[in-house]
């Protein structure tokens, strides 16, 4: 996929252009019976992933000198979007886990020991990772979290507990983000918290699966941490400065959520308006009908918008902007029109909708863990309001 050469106006350049042709390439190798046995029986897509990592996707942001294509995230969420919306359901989960949260994270705030370490593995599809974050007592509240990393002469000690951290049984390193100074110590509530490389397999460490309900490549599990020590190399960053260093990693794994939800949302569309050219009542196809066209134009022109949203925030990424209010936006509205064109997909289709084999009801359920994660609907309003439109906070 090498190549640096980027759009310079309004649309998509050579680079943006290869980058489909190549996802398109990959995701026409696997069919939907093959993400059914991903997502409802726990197959290792390791052939679909390994392709991924041949093509560059893994490395796509990752600068050159670690093996990567240095090429940004605007590159991430074309592959991510193009690989879901050809078929590929949950690749933009499979993402975030990986080159969101392990290659991004340490190729913007590891240490030279720890991006010369793991980034190369990472961008040649030999490791994995998880983001051991959410809590059971804080939800979204990330300022409340209780996991403790105590200093000690030569390392930290971890006690806490962790819930619905998408793909720890097949990690190799975690990413964990813990408090290293109590929150009644802090002067401010977003400090004291440091970001750790952790491993899901240590002692100290005990991983339970979660049954969700929703098909998905990577299971939920909930995770406490009992007296786990972790050495002084195994920190991320600036101790204490967790919180602020987060947002390198927020706003991508925001931002690939969004173009998931854009290319699944397509998928869904184009299955539906497939579906509706074949399927006859009355003796006409119900394509021929407004009550069924109508909503697919909608619906589609409202994942376009979206997607122009998402090229808005990943452009500030990359470019090193003020990414937080458009890749809330950016999440708020595709994972909102995902849904939606996911929802109508079923409808269309009628009972069929809810037959496995036409595969819309697994985009429905996935669309609508979109809603929730990664960041709920109501918390890109709440970040909208707050620091867009300068309300008062509301929470």
């Amino acid at each position: 996929m090498a190549t640096t050469e980027q759009s310079s106006g309004f649309g998509e350049g050579p680079a943006e252009e290869m980058i489909r042709r190549t996802a398109r390439e990959i995701a026409a190798e696997y069919d939907d019976e093959y993400w059914r046995e991903v997502n409802h029986e726990g197959t290792e897509p390791d052939a679909f992933w390994q392709d991924c990592a041949d093509a560059g996707f893994l490395g796509a942001a990752v600068p050159e000198e670690y093996g990567g294509e240095g090429m940004g995230i605007g590159a991430m969420t074309t592959i991510v979007e193009t690989l879901e919306e050809h078929g590929c359901m949950g690749a933009g989960m499979l993402f975030v886990v990986t080159p969101v949260f392990g290659s991004i994270t340490l190729a913007r705030n590891g240490t030279d020991a720890q991006r010369e370490q793991y980034l190369e593995p990472l961008v040649k599809g030999d490791m994995k990772f998880c983001m051991a974050l959410t809590e059971p007592g804080a939800g979204q509240n990330t300022r409340n979290l209780a996991t403790d990393a105590e200093p000690t002469g030569d390392g930290y000690v971890v006690n806490g507990a962790k819930q619905w951290i998408s793909g720890v049984g097949r990690a190799d390193k975690m990413l964990l983000i813990a408090r290293t100074t109590p929150l009644e110590a802090v002067e401010r509530p977003t400090g004291g918290i440091s970001l750790f490389l952790a491993d899901p397999a240590d002692d100290g460490v005990e991983c339970r699966p979660l049954d969700t309900g929703v098909p998905a490549p990577e299971t939920q599990y909930e995770i406490s941490f009992d007296d786990y020590e972790l050495d002084a190399s195994a920190l991320i960053g600036e101790e204490g400065q967790g919180l602020y260093q987060m947002f390198d990693t927020i706003n991508p794994e925001r931002l690939v959520g969004a173009a998931s939800a854009v290319g699944a949302g397509k998928c869904a569309l184009r299955r539906a308006a497939d579906y509706a050219r074949e399927r006859e009542v009355f003796d006409a196809p119900i394509a021929t009908h407004q009550a069924i066209q109508h909503p697919l134009a909608d619906h589609y022109s409202k994942l376009e918008a979206a997607e122009m949203l998402v090229k808005k925030g990943a452009w500030a990424v990359d470019n090193d902007g003020d990414a937080g209010a458009a890749a809330n936006m950016a999440k708020l509205r595709a994972s909102e029109a995902g849904y939606d064109a996911c929802d109508f997909a079923v409808q269309v289709h009628g009972g069929n909708g809810l037959a496995t084999d036409y595969f819309v009801v697994d985009l429905w359920k996935g669309a609508r863990l979109g809603r929730i994660a990664p960041g709920s609907s109501e918390m890109m309003r709440n970040y909208i309001a707050e620091r867009v439109l300068d309300l008062p906070r509301s929470y």
